[in-house]
């Protein structure tokens, strides 16, 4: 008997099998479908993160017009009505930077509850660019901020510091420059064009590096003529710590009096003495370059000289200090700092030397006086990752408390952080 057989072929047969594990076809069509999938995930984190970046755009800005509301209110009496325009001119200019990544649908305002403040509500709206493909077109970014005015007369010391690693650069721009951009924004909350009532905030800067440009209040806290204006350390260390008068030995050592390779000081970043004069703060501020080594406890001391009454005979009558803990006056110190304290009488000691640590023992036990004088002392660490951590210990040991210190990678964290830092200082209450 006869086995029956297929009726394909040998080669019939292994072209069919061939044919049928043949799977390159379906192994692109799921790769393509995968490589579509990513791509949609990347182009949605993209308009997320343009997301975010808005919404923190809105953020700032309502902060900003429901401060200067609230101030407003109580300055003059001014109704809602006359104050809501205003508010809303300032919120439009502190949104003009993101008008192309923005789009504002709506502003609102009302009196808190109280009657003592206001609250602002925005709804505004980024428009996708990829997620659309997926039918997103928009994404909300609302905003809510509540500010209640807290009169309050208050005095503001900034420690600036302008050494020469504040001309480096990070995200492509100068760290002077983010400083000199949140400093303004810093200023612009404390002293908004507006004015500010009845209450008077007055604002000191203490800029520097390896020592301090006193201006022209060098002779009279040095006892004698300073060359190029700089000043140092005290002649007495007996008072290193402290915030007494500058007379006899207890005034300040200029470049005579230092060894050779004393460092000179900044020349055009100069001490100024309290003043609610916005404009003239602006100017100082936007005039600062970078140069120099990190002497921070002079910084920090010319902080305290700036708002201590003791000083009162060096200043001006309008820049005069307020008696410590009068009941109607907030002192306030920032210290701001971008490394390791590391000068000392004019001197580079390295980073890590027993004697450079004296700079930062000494701007520690400054802040201790300080703040056993009732001032509050914020700090601001302009610290890039990768840096050593060490540069922010003094100024943790120097915060009023663990809330008072920040850290900034960058300048947009820098400008976060004095916005932060005035809304505190204004004695307002944010909520979002």
């Amino acid at each position: 008997m006869s086995v029956s057989q297929s009726s394909a072929s040998p080669r019939q047969t292994t072209g069919f099998v061939r044919f049928a594990a043949d799977d390159n076809g379906s192994v692109a069509v799921v790769f393509g479908l995968c490589l579509m999938a990513v791509i949609m995930f990347v182009a949605c984190a993209i308009d997320y993160g343009r997301a975010v970046t808005g919404r923190t755009k809105v953020a700032a800005a309502a902060d900003a017009a429901a401060i200067f509301a609230a101030k407003q209110l109580k300055a003059d009496g001014s109704t809602l009505a006359t104050i809501e325009p205003m508010a809303r001119s300032l919120f439009d200019r502190n949104m003009a930077t993101a008008a192309k990544l923005v789009v504002v649908t709506g502003f609102s305002m009302v009196l808190t509850p109280d009657g003592n403040g206001v609250t602002i509500d925005v709804k505004a709206e980024v428009p996708t660019t990829f997620a659309r493909a997926g039918g997103i077109k928009k994404i909300n970014v609302p905003a809510t901020a509540t500010a209640v005015f807290n009169s309050q007369d208050i005095e503001v010391a900034l420690q600036l510091d302008v050494t020469g690693s504040m001309g480096d650069s990070i995200g492509g721009k100068k760290k002077i420059n983010s400083l000199k951009t949140a400093t303004n924004s810093l200023l612009d909350i404390l002293l908004p064009t507006g004015g500010t009532g009845t209450t008077k905030i007055r604002v000191g800067i203490a800029p520097f590096s390896a020592g301090v440009n006193a201006g022209s209040y060098a002779s009279a806290v040095a006892g004698t003529a300073a060359p190029g204006n700089c000043v140092y350390e005290r002649r007495s260390h007996s008072v290193d710590a402290t915030d007494d008068a500058p007379s006899g030995i207890d005034s300040l050592k200029t470049l005579k009096d230092l060894g050779t390779g004393a460092q000179a000081c900044p020349t055009s970043a100069k001490v100024a003495a309290l003043t609610s004069d916005k404009s003239a703060l602006t100017t100082i501020v936007n005039g600062l370059t970078a140069n120099g080594t990190t002497a921070g406890h002079l910084g920090t001391s010319w902080a305290y000289y700036l708002i201590s009454p003791k000083w009162s005979s060096i200043w001006p009558t309008a820049s005069k200090p307020a008696d410590y803990n009068d009941g109607k006056t907030m002192k306030v110190a920032v210290l701001m700092t971008d490394g390791i304290y590391n000068t000392v009488e004019g001197i580079d000691l390295g980073d890590y030397s027993s004697t450079a640590k004296n700079s930062q023992s000494r701007a520690v036990a400054l802040c201790d006086s300080m703040k056993a004088n009732g001032i509050t002392i914020y700090t601001v660490g302009f610290i890039k990752p990768g840096d050593d951590p060490a540069a922010a210990d003094t100024l943790k040991a120097c915060a009023t408390g663990p809330s008072y210190f920040f850290k900034a990678e960058d300048g947009d964290q820098l400008d976060i952080a004095f916005r932060r830092i005035a809304q505190d200082i204004s004695r307002l209450r944010l909520t979002h």
